[in-house]
């Protein structure tokens, strides 16, 4: 049978983090379907750049695919003004009307880490209400506390009719790459920090905060010669405050034990980039995959928290202790104290992460099931095989 034609809604080219989403939803959705997919990528970012438009051309193309899939991503993020859901999927139900495809909202996040305007809760439950109002649809949201807001902000009804699954990004595929960036016998303990929103993230002191995580791991490596840092930057803003971190480092460490990782984007570039972090021994993470991939992959973590939304997830998978509030007043001593346990204990901590991805896999894959009813596939003698073009 030929392989199910499926309209890819989502980020392929703005954050390596969204890469390594698709990467696992589509290797267990292809396997759980046990069917061929051929992916056509349309990047979302086209649609806010005013490249694209949610209109007749839009409707087209998903009417020419078999099954629309929009994300996973933040994509229900509820401060967009101007907007006809109130939310970056600027549908407006005109256009929502005429398309024919089946449509699966895809582990999406609900977001309103960034505000809420008046009126954008009253548009999104319009939106949900069309949604899960009609047979055409299947709306789910991510295990980062999307669940709770919509809780919170729109409603327990609604909270309770969505779909609550994992990112893809727990599914990672790896490759090796990289190889000389991990140095063999040292301990590489792995940095993402997220540059973007620093006014909400750090009060707008950024360099304060790169000063006091310098200090904290200029501490930790002190008496360790074998602990190497290794940099990691999803967005090209990353950059700005890696360079502050770097700035920060005493002079010997910065030229003898760090290392920053490539800045690579688009599908397929994920497959190296978190082999990077699968051969870390920890990772201090702050953007949202610099936590999922490392925990799904087994690797210990310390999230950095500026921004609720990991909060919420660590509280989801039940690793609330996991968790360093970075905006706090003298966070290096705990953050350091964390990693060295981490270190420590990696063994103990990388077991249960094991064991809460094999959970989330078998959560993913009865979504998956379910979505395969729900298109009426014949599951029996299809090929496992997976295409993609875009």
């Amino acid at each position: 049978m030929a392989a199910l034609k499926v309209l890819h809604l989502a980020s392929f080219s703005g954050n390596i983090g969204d890469n390594a989403n698709h990467n696992g939803f589509r290797r267990l959705l292809c396997e759980t379907l046990d069917t061929g997919l051929a992916c056509t990528d349309l990047e979302i970012r086209e649609f806010y750049w005013k490249e694209r438009r949610f209109d007749a051309d839009f409707v087209a193309l998903c009417n020419a695919h078999d099954l629309v899939v929009i994300g996973g991503g933040n994509y229900f993020e509820l401060w967009v003004p101007d907007s006809a859901t109130g939310t970056s999927i600027d549908i407006a139900p005109d256009i929502l009307a005429a398309i024919q495809t089946p449509v699966v909202f895809n582990a999406l996040g609900v977001d309103v880490g960034q505000g809420l305007p008046k009126g954008n809760a009253a548009k999104f439950r319009g939106f949900l209400d069309t949604l899960l109002g009609s047979d055409q649809f299947v709306v789910s949201v991510r295990n980062d506390g999307a669940r709770d807001s919509l809780r919170e902000h729109i409603g327990a009804s609604y909270a309770e009719a969505v779909h609550l699954v994992a990112d893809g990004g727990f599914f990672v595929t790896t490759r090796p790459a990289f190889q000389g960036l991990v140095p063999g016998g040292a301990v590489t303990i792995g940095i993402n920090l997220a540059g973007d929103l620093p006014d909400l993230r750090f009060g707008g002191d950024r360099h304060a905060f790169a000063q006091q995580l310098a200090d904290g791991l200029t501490a930790l490596m002190g008496g360790r010669e074998e602990i190497h840092l290794l940099l990691f930057a999803h967005i090209f803003r990353d950059f700005d405050l890696l360079h502050a971190l770097l700035d920060a480092l005493p002079d010997p460490l910065r030229r003898r034990r760090v290392a920053v990782a490539p800045y690579v984007m688009g599908q397929g570039a994920e497959c190296g980039f978190f082999d990077l972090y699968r051969r870390c021994a920890a990772v201090l993470g702050m953007r949202f995959h610099a936590n999922v991939c490392p925990i799904g992959l087994g690797v210990p973590t310390v999230g950095l928290s500026t921004y609720p939304q990991i909060d919420r997830l660590y509280r989801e998978l039940g690793l609330d202790e996991r968790v360093v509030d970075v905006t706090t007043p003298d966070f290096a001593t705990e953050l350091v104290a964390k990693t060295r346990s981490s270190l420590a204990d990696s063994e103990r901590i990388g077991a249960r992460y094991q064991q809460i991805s094999r959970d989330l896999e078998a959560g993913t894959r009865e979504f998956h099931a379910h979505i395969g009813a729900w298109l009426g596939l014949d599951l029996r003698a299809r090929p496992a095989s997976m295409e993609a073009a875009g």
